[in-house]
């Protein structure tokens, strides 16, 4: 009983395992061309067994839906097995049909009844070696013409890359139509890749940039990407050789990742981007040299690195892209488009590849779709980089050609600035000496002439430059519409159109035809020089009175136009020293130039050998009667030019950088002239005259008071006079040499008060204790009502500020008594007495006094 128990339970295991199996077998009908095996399989992954230990196995891993098999990245290989049922003998040649191109070792065994050996084997090294395997891009391995009956398929694969197994049956015919499909397909898109290749060459070639030979290797790599993933080059290139794709699909990996990072950079300007990024870009950039050195040791593990590192290139290659635009970059809007359509075909394949998503047509087409997207997106970019780039050309090339014309013009603007003087916008001297060059080339009669104002500098330095220029700039308007109006002036620029040359602020020149011009030429110029007033801001400045004006004669006066203009600067020099307001230049002023030449070379030697002395002359009381002061002169007893005028030294000196020099040996003397004047029991006080010079200099002032108080003289017996002139330059230097002075007890003079044009005004700010009236008025005073008024007017003035007046140019009773009765507080002048000596003055001084 329990044995037909057991009988009955056997029988019953062995019907559900015929069922079981007859389950998944597959019955192959010739007239159907094509089956999918997937859901038909049985699998396990071991290291490397043979079919005896395959076929003794009976643990397998059933495969129940029509999912492709994808075991992902592994070393092993995989088993598979299957039952066909083929009924009849096929007639025409059929093909196992794995659609993977990665598998690089496949073998193929037929067996019937479970029992070895096997009816059939082949490879995919021995069909490809035979040539017997079908026009695909797949592994197809053929089957037996002959099969028939219930037979078992078993199937040995094993993949450096990703293991993937999808099983297909397909028939010849039916085979070789979906080959003729894809061999469209693919052509279409390598033609893509071909005519992108020679296009951006092309453009390399043309433009000598380095994106497009950076996206043309980048083509080159993806496209030997493709050819591995798809089976193109197997078919077509490598054939025979199923372990190339093991090295090459790695290796083009890293190199694609390699050109897309160097791609990127130039493509972006990427270091007007960010320092951040691009040390990002040099990283992965070495990633992919690190990947490419490492897939020669290792390309199974090299092949997974591939597709990390593609992966990590994609996401910073789409940040590096949206950074762009964010910066600004209006053709990294393709950049982003382009990288993030490959990393979505890129990212549906690697997901499937890892078995992450089934495999399907989408996900075995997703990269190809992908990458033709991205090329022609990049493409695209290109294209606008390079409308971009003609753009900026031509916007750089109307940049240049507005450059050149400001070039132009600034040189036009030069060439005017040059020729033309800032202020008056009157030509200057280059005009006017071009005029004379061609005059005198031509041999013509020419007077030059050269005006110089020298108060529009008093002006200046006391009223402001602005003030200075508006008035010069009136002055020359009314000369040049003078010299228009009148017969045998020269014009030097037919534009505006002008008559007169600035050759320096304040000075002006102009030319005379003499052949043009008919009667005599000095009166003729001081009219036309001399009688202009201007009006600034209501206020009538009669700028006449103290002109200097030279003229020379071509070609009597000189033969070329620089001692032409020369003698013409001497005669105006002449003018202004000898006070007359046109000079025409003769041969005395030569003799006169040369004198002051052989002056200023005598004076340091004069100085050093005590040539130069001082005089002193008396300064009375109020009434004329008592001897209270004196004012310290210097005199020049030259034994080879004889007495030199006091003015004409300190002019010297002062144009020849000697008054510092001057000035030191003064005080100098002056210190021991009081001493003196100390031991012989005067007690009077002694007045030094000051230069501008003196006053702006810093280091003057402290010497001459270290001086007094070497001398031991008392600080309120000396004087220091200083003219209103003086203090118009640098007031402000002037103000604090005067403040020392003022505190250290001495006592300070204006000097020729009232010749000046802001003598109020300094009045209040400066440390004054005297003010010294001019000689010009006081000599008149006795017979003109308006100089009596003024010096009366004054004396009320310092009575009010509490200041002393000194009187200068004393020379007769009557000025003596009027101003004793004005209650003026010191005379000076001629009728007390002349400069004279020490001695001379020490007895002079002691026969007062008795």
């Amino acid at each position: 009983m329990k044995r037909n128990l057991w009988a009955a339970g056997l029988v019953a295991i062995s019907l559900l395992f015929a069922l079981t199996v007859s389950g998944r077998e597959l019955t192959v009908q010739g007239d159907a061309g094509y089956y999918n095996l997937n859901s038909h399989i049985d699998y396990f992954l071991d290291d490397d067994p043979t079919l005896a230990q395959a076929l003794q196995r009976e643990q397998w891993q059933e495969k129940h839906n029509d999912r492709v098999l994808n075991l992902g990245f592994t070393d092993q290989s995989v088993w598979l097995r299957t039952s066909l049922t083929i009924p009849e003998p096929l007639t025409r040649q059929w093909y196992l049909v794995i659609p993977y191109p990665l598998l690089e070792e496949v073998d193929l065994y037929i067996v019937r009844d479970g029992q070895q050996p096997a009816v059939y084997h082949t490879s995919r090294q021995e069909a490809e070696n035979r040539q017997e395997q079908a026009n695909s891009y797949q592994v197809a391995l053929p089957l037996p013409r002959d099969l028939n009956g219930q037979v078992e398929l078993f199937l040995r694969a094993r993949s450096a890359t990703a293991l993937q197994v999808p099983l297909e049956l397909w028939r010849e015919d039916r085979l070789l139509g979906q080959f003729s499909l894809e061999s469209l397909y693919w052509g279409v898109y390598f033609g893509v890749l071909f005519a992108l290749v020679i296009y951006n060459l092309f453009l390399f070639l043309s433009l000598r940039d380095l994106a497009y030979g950076y996206y043309v290797l980048y083509i080159g790599s993806v496209s030997l990407v493709m050819l591995c993933i798809s089976g193109v080059g197997t078919a077509w290139i490598w054939g025979g050789l199923p372990l190339l794709p093991r090295y090459a699909l790695p290796i083009s990996t890293a190199l694609a990742s390699l050109f897309a990072l160097m791609f990127a950079r130039s493509f972006l300007k990427w270091r007007n981007i960010s320092s951040r990024w691009d040390h990002s870009m040099k990283i992965a950039a070495g990633l992919a040299g690190g990947l490419f050195v490492y897939t020669w040791a290792d390309p199974i593990d090299g092949a997974l690195f591939a597709g990390l590192l593609s992966t990590l290139v994609l996401v910073l290659l789409i940040a590096v892209g949206l950074a762009a635009l964010k910066a600004g970059v209006a053709i990294a809007r393709y950049f982003v488009l382009a990288w993030t359509a490959f990393a979505l075909g890129a990212a549906l394949y690697l997901l499937s590849v890892f078995d992450l998503l089934p495999v399907n047509l989408v996900t075995n087409h997703a990269l190809q779709v992908g990458s033709v997207a991205e090329l022609l997106l990049l493409s695209f970019a290109l294209a606008h980089r390079i409308k971009d780039e003609r753009a900026r050309k031509l916007a750089a090339l109307r940049k240049q050609q507005m450059a050149e014309r400001q070039v132009r013009d600034l040189e036009m603007q030069s060439i005017e600035q040059a020729m033309h003087d800032s202020t008056t916008r009157m030509p200057n001297a280059s005009l006017l000496n071009q005029q004379l060059q061609t005059m005198m080339s031509q041999h013509k009669r020419v007077a030059l002439t050269l005006v110089h104002y020298p108060q529009i500098k008093d002006i200046a330095s006391s009223m402001g430059h602005s003030l200075a220029e508006e008035v010069f700039c009136e002055l020359m308007d009314k000369l040049n519409h003078t010299l228009a109006r009148v017969g045998g002036v020269v014009c030097l620029e037919s534009r505006q159109p002008a008559y007169i040359a600035i050759p320096e602020f304040g000075s002006a020149a102009f030319l005379i035809d003499l052949k043009q011009f008919e009667g005599p030429l000095e009166p003729f110029i001081a009219q036309v020089v001399g009688n202009h007033e201007v009006s600034v801001h209501a206020v009538r400045l009669p700028v006449f009175m103290n002109l200097h004006c030279g003229v020379a004669v071509a070609p009597e006066d000189g033969d070329t136009a620089e001692i032409l203009y020369q003698h013409a600067l001497a005669a105006r020099d002449r003018s202004e020293s000898s006070k007359v307001p046109v000079q025409v230049y003769n041969d005395e002023i030569s003799d006169f130039a040369r004198r002051r030449l052989d002056l200023l070379t005598a004076l340091p030697p004069a100085i050093e050998a005590g040539e130069l002395e001082l005089y002193l002359q008396p300064q009375m009381n109020s009434t004329g009667q008592e001897l209270v002061g004196a004012e310290i002169l210097l005199r020049w007893h030259s034994p080879r030019f004889g007495p030199v005028p006091t003015g004409e030294v300190i002019e010297i000196a002062e144009n020849a950088g000697l008054i510092d020099l001057l000035s030191r040996y003064i005080v100098t003397q002056a210190w021991k002239t009081m001493q003196a004047l100390q031991e012989r029991q005067l007690t009077i006080t002694c007045s030094i005259n000051l230069s501008v010079q003196n006053l702006t200099d810093s280091h003057f002032v402290p010497f001459a008071l270290a001086g007094i108080r070497e001398h031991a003289i008392p600080m309120n017996r000396v004087i220091f006079e200083v003219t209103e002139t003086s203090m118009m330059h640098n007031m402000e230097a002037v103000i604090g040499s005067l403040l020392q002075i003022a505190n250290s007890g001495c006592h300070i003079a204006l000097d020729d008060f009232g010749t000046g044009y802001s003598s109020l005004a300094y009045l209040s700010r400066l440390p004054i204790h005297e003010l010294k009236i001019d000689g010009c008025f006081i000599s008149q005073m006795v017979s003109s009502q308006n100089d009596r008024g003024i010096v009366q007017n004054t004396l009320k003035l310092a009575r009010t500020l509490n200041l002393e007046a000194v009187a200068e140019g004393v020379e007769d009773n009557n000025t003596r008594e009027l101003l004793s009765q004005l209650s003026c507080h010191r005379q000076q002048g001629y009728l007390f007495a002349r400069p004279m000596p020490l001695e001379k003055f020490c007895d002079w001084a002691t026969a007062q006094h008795h």
